[in-house]
């Protein structure tokens, strides 16, 4: 009789009662959007997505997050104006920047204004995922 070897279940952060970790995501690239909010949902965290800086700077009026992830430049964003509006609100949210390339300037602008990392294009999701959960977790 040959055994099945099956893979624990393990149940979604959903279902064992933790709260959902809140991620406003800038990105104009509608398929980068659509499949970075995917893969974060399917993490257990409520993804706000938006297409430019004006629809990012209304959400974050509206409301609180726990992490945010902008595009640097992309048509209609500016990450960096984003950043600039988060620390002149006072608000102390960790965020990562993503860019198509490296440019010293924007990546010292970035860090200067609090950014945890700044990732180039292709992204590596199990990098950025890791430090989600690592910056959620230390607020908790």
């Amino acid at each position: 009789m040959n055994a099945v070897s099956r893979r624990p279940e393990y149940p979604s952060p959903k279902s064992r009662g933790f709260p959902k970790k809140s991620i406003l995501l800038v990105e104009s690239d509608l398929d980068l959007r659509l499949m970075l909010s995917m893969l974060l949902e399917e993490e257990g965290c409520a993804v706000d997505a938006c297409g430019s800086l004006s629809e990012a700077l209304r959400t974050v009026a509206e409301k609180r997050f726990d992490f945010v992830i902008t595009a640097h430049a992309t048509p209609g964003i500016d990450g960096l104006a984003l950043l600039e509006a988060l620390k002149e609100s006072g608000a102390d949210v960790p965020a990562v920047v993503i860019s198509s390339r490296y440019e010293k300037e924007p990546y010292i602008t970035a860090m200067n204004l609090g950014a945890l990392d700044y990732f180039i294009k292709p992204l590596d999701y199990s990098a950025i995922q890791k430090l989600i959960h690592r910056q959620t977790k230390s607020r908790e």
